[in-house]
């Protein structure tokens, strides 16, 4: 096969490639040299999510009137001279690839005006071919204005999202810009409305409140472990604190944005050892090492880099951590500053969702409920040290040493029959109802079980629409920025499920009504929750909406641990004899199996 020299076109779209998949990786690069610039003051002014228009200006340096020309030809830069330089990148860009990147696929225009210079300059490519340079006036800064992009490469945009999609992005994008500079005041206008503002105040923490709102805000604790070859500082939530994905964490080092496993192992590690659900902390996190002991030039987007000694910082990490989840560092600031104020309960709250109904199987001994352990003792539980070996029940020794007796495995099946006969025999676990039948044993899984019932309500009602919603108190939902433009396009669809709620300022949102099941157990997490998991995620029309009500009914069902009466138990059952299809959940999970009473017989050696 011949080797050919590709042509300077396609070798600028291959690069272009490299750098810009979207409108949020243009705002990215031109908000990196507007840092580097040394701006104070940056404005994002978006139309149509950046497909028609991005412009960010700045009041940086500026550029001066002789190198505009050179700053939008490939591989120029002033960030780096030489090959050293690469070892000690204090910079954010230093690759020379963006400005003519975003010309090759783009209408770009650029006026500037250098700090030592008395007028400013204009240039005007198209596809990175020149149209106009000339003199103008304009203030010390500069600004950069991307029009119609993707023009010449059509067949990229259908790889892009919508509208509300491709803004999220760049609020995100923004985001993470901002958090690395508390003392750089951000803004974004959208369509001539503003989005997201900071005040460039220096301060970390009052970045996190205009972004991410005061919810999460007054759960942090500041963290502060400084060192002379490693420093970390930022916050991280208190314990009672987490979420289902990991929005809420953002690592940076030496104020980059970074995605790295250690960062990420560390964390979870440290969590781990005091709470045990697969959930996360929030965590804003900054590492400083010097900038010789670390590779940024690893990736084209700069967001992934090296450590050159990865197990010291790996050790460092998980010591600070582990001080910042314990109590004796994280109760003294949480008392001082009234952060955390654990509610008490005595008691588990009633069961909600499940209507009383008559059953008329047999039943046990009433089961009494137990009462829920105070979350303060929650907190901090004492872990458990490994302790002695699981028995294998497959080979049990007998009185003779030398001689093993081998028992048949019980085997369960999936049980597809009338449960709804059987005698209540309790429930183990805190999770599974127990039926005894004359020819053996139902076990019923209670949150898949609720899970069913709810969901054949759900669709008989939707369909109907009869008491299908629920008006509740006006109740606010506060969500970051970049979740905000997501869940504004999706209103008018939540409102068609019952889901009833408006924008009230940029990132709140008033719930005014609910489906007729979240009306006693509606909670603000429970919906933020469900933004939270289809966040990012291209979901419309009746998929998203479908997905919605599928997440409602499984974050509404009972959990685990939760312990019945008998009287609760009688009532799910009737209601899951009502089902069309008892035998699985919503999402294809079985609800019951059943162990039969000669399988049983066999294993404890009653039969032959």
């Amino acid at each position: 096969m011949p080797i050919y020299k590709l042509d300077a076109a396609t070798a600028e779209q291959i690069a272009a490639g490299e750098v810009v998949e979207n409108p949020a990786s243009v705002v990215k690069e031109l908000l990196e040299n507007s840092l580097d610039a040394g701006a104070k003051h940056i404005k994002v002014i978006l139309e149509k999510g950046g497909l028609q228009e991005i412009t960010v200006i700045d009041d940086g340096s500026g550029i001066h009137a002789s190198e505009l020309r050179l700053a939008v030809e490939r591989h120029a830069t002033s960030k780096i001279k030489c090959l050293q330089d690469l070892e000690r990148i204090s910079s954010l860009g230093f690759r020379g690839e963006a400005l003519p990147s975003i010309a090759s696929v783009s209408k770009l225009s650029i006026k500037t005006r250098h700090k030592e210079e008395s007028t400013g300059s204009c240039i005007i490519l198209e596809g990175n071919k020149e149209k106009k340079f000339t003199e103008i006036g304009f203030p010390v800064g500069t600004s950069v204005t991307v029009r119609d992009l993707f023009y010449n490469t059509p067949a990229r945009l259908k790889f892009l999202k919508g509208i509300p999609a491709e803004t999220a992005r760049v609020s995100r994008i923004i985001h993470l810009l901002a958090l690395s500079r508390p003392d750089v005041s951000f803004s974004l206008i959208k369509e001539s409305s503003p989005l997201l503002e900071t005040s460039g105040d220096g301060k970390l923490f009052n970045v996190i409140v205009n972004l991410y709102g005061t919810s999460l805000a007054r759960e942090l604790v500041p963290l502060d472990f400084p060192g002379k070859e490693l420093a970390l500082t930022g916050f991280v939530s208190n314990p009672s604190f987490a979420r289902n994905s990991r929005i809420f964490q953002v690592f940076f080092v030496n104020n980059r944005y970074i995605r790295n496993q250690i960062m990420k192992d560390a964390l979870d590690k440290s969590y781990t050892r005091i709470v045990t659900s697969r959930k996360y902390p929030a965590a804003f996190l900054f590492l400083f090492v010097d900038p010789g002991n670390i590779d940024v030039n690893v990736h084209p987007s700069k967001t992934e880099i090296r450590f050159h000694q990865e197990e010291m910082v790996r050790k460092y990490l998980e010591e600070c951590l582990k001080q910042a989840f314990s109590p004796c560092y994280f109760i003294p600031w949480v008392q001082k500053n009234s952060v955390l104020q654990p509610e008490l309960e005595n008691e588990k709250p009633p069961l909600k969702g499940i209507k009383k109904e008559v059953y008329k199987g047999g039943v046990s001994e009433e089961i009494e409920r137990e009462k829920a352990i105070q979350r303060n003792k929650n907190l901090y539980p004492e872990r458990i040290m490994e302790s002695e070996p699981q028995s294998n029940y497959n080979s049990i020794q007998a009185d003779d040493p030398g001689k093993t007796l081998k028992t048949p495995k019980l085997t369960a099946k999936l049980f597809t029959g009338k449960p709804f006969s059987g005698s209540i025999k309790g429930q183990i676990f805190g999770t599974y109802i127990l039926l005894e039948e004359e020819d053996g044993l139902i076990i019923i899984d209670q949150h898949a079980a609720h899970e069913r019932i709810l969901w054949e309500e759900i669709e008989r009602n939707e369909k109907s629409r009869e008491h299908y919603l629920q008006e509740i108190i006006p109740f606010p939902l506060e969500v970051p920025s970049f979740m905000a433009e997501e869940l504004t396009d999706k209103v008018h669809l939540l409102r068609e499920i019952g889901l009833e709620m408006e924008q009230f300022g940029n990132n709140t949102f008033i719930i005014r009504a609910v489906p007729f099941f979240l009306k006693d157990v509606f909670s603000a997490d429970t919906i933020f929750s469900i933004l939270e998991d289809f966040s990012g995620l291209a979901l419309a029309g009746r998929e998203y909406q479908k997905k919605t009500l599928l997440k409602l009914a499984c974050k509404t069902a009972v959990k685990a641990n939760r312990v019945f009466t008998v009287e609760e138990i009688r009532n799910l059952l009737v209601q899951l004899g009502q089902c069309k299809n008892p035998y699985y959940c919503p999402h294809g999970r079985p609800v019951m199996i059943k162990l039969k009473k000669n399988d049983i017989e066999k294993y404890f050696k009653r039969q032959g």
